[in-house]
């Protein structure tokens, strides 16, 4: 029984085709070994293709259809969402805008104290927080 050598590459001492490295210069062999190369899988099998391709025209455009008419619930929903969200956002500008000079039931007197600086920080909290920490050591015979 033979073995089959080859020479490195680098130094062209003699290895086995099992050697990963060359044992005289320690060239990287392995990736010098020819690999079996396996064809590729197909993505879909060809049974299925056949299927799809022998769908009647009727199926094909009611799947259009449901496409098409799910895309269009999405977008009118997220349209929704958006123009529901704005119109809340003007309603909470609209209650939080004061009015500006004398209306027709104010009298005068509220109309002077209308004319006193209002304070922009009236709806304004302050907040005052102590937190307390106590650590307590048990020690244990």
């Amino acid at each position: 029984m033979t073995a089959i050598t080859a020479a490195c590459p680098d130094c062209n001492a003699h290895y086995e085709p099992s050697d990963n490295y060359c044992r005289n210069c320690g060239m990287y062999l392995a990736a010098l070994r020819e690999v079996a190369v396996a064809p590729a899988a197909p993505a879909v099998p060809a049974r299925y293709e056949r299927e799809r391709a022998s769908l009647p025209a009727p199926v094909k455009k009611a799947v259009t259809a449901v496409a098409i008419g799910t895309a269009l619930q999405v977008g009118m929903s997220l349209t929704g969402k958006y123009l529901a969200r704005q119109a809340a956002k003007q309603a909470v500008n609209a209650v939080r805008a004061k009015p500006k000079g004398r209306t027709a039931r104010q009298k005068p007197a509220e109309a002077a104290q209308q004319a006193v600086p209002v304070d922009e920080y009236a709806d304004a909290a302050a907040v005052s927080e102590t937190v307390i920490i106590r650590r307590v050591w048990i020690r244990r015979p």
